[in-house]
């Protein structure tokens, strides 16, 4: 690794990077998970199906960063498993902020921590990897050992319970008749 010593561009990175990066990743986030997870849920009535759909597919869209063809469809493993990580964070906590939360934290660090010639953000960083890249252990660490981690810390922060039934079960309809009630505000002068 290289020390970047050039602060200028680097403050100017960390400026665009922190207002960008969280649009880029909500965006990928809210259709994802947001859209696609609850569509597909609706149409196949189960929660099984989206998690691992949308997590295959969200890995299938990295498919085209410069890391796979520098290192080969090995690191699809991280891309398709940072893809479940997410998809049983939004559906442990029934919501979206946690997984807005830890992409835009994720392409921060990569944007702002280091960089290598061959990598999807190519920046002004802290540090650049100018060693040759390999396909080693330290692409499934993130998969294997610390999503799993973190889950158990965020289990017992949030008091998640019933994995199965959140993970793997049904999507019920609405009840019939069931109606959006919009309550409006009288103002009288």
């Amino acid at each position: 690794y290289v020390l970047n010593s050039d602060l200028v561009p680097f403050l100017v990175l960390a400026v665009i990077a922190i207002i960008l990066i969280p649009i880029q990743t909500s965006f990928e986030e809210v259709f994802m998970r947001g859209y696609l997870m609850q569509g597909i849920g609706i149409a196949v009535k189960n929660r099984w199906v989206p998690l691992v759909s949308t997590s295959f597919l969200f890995g299938i869209l990295h498919i085209f960063n410069p890391e796979v063809a520098k290192l080969g469809y090995g690191i699809m493993v991280f891309y398709m498993g940072t893809g479940l990580f997410l998809a049983i964070l939004t559906l442990m906590d029934d919501g979206l902020e946690l997984a807005l939360g830890f992409h835009a934290a994720n392409n921060l660090t990569a944007a702002l921590l280091v960089t290598a010639e061959w990598t999807a953000f190519q920046t002004n960083s802290v540090y650049r990897d100018i060693a040759e890249p390999t396909l080693s252990w330290d692409v499934f660490v993130p998969v294997l050992v610390v999503y799993p981690v973190l889950l158990l810390i965020m289990s017992k922060k949030y008091g998640w319970s019933n994995w199965i039934e959140r993970l793997t079960g049904k999507v019920l309809p609405p009840p019939p008749n069931s109606e959006i009630i919009i309550e409006e505000e009288v103002y009288v002068d």
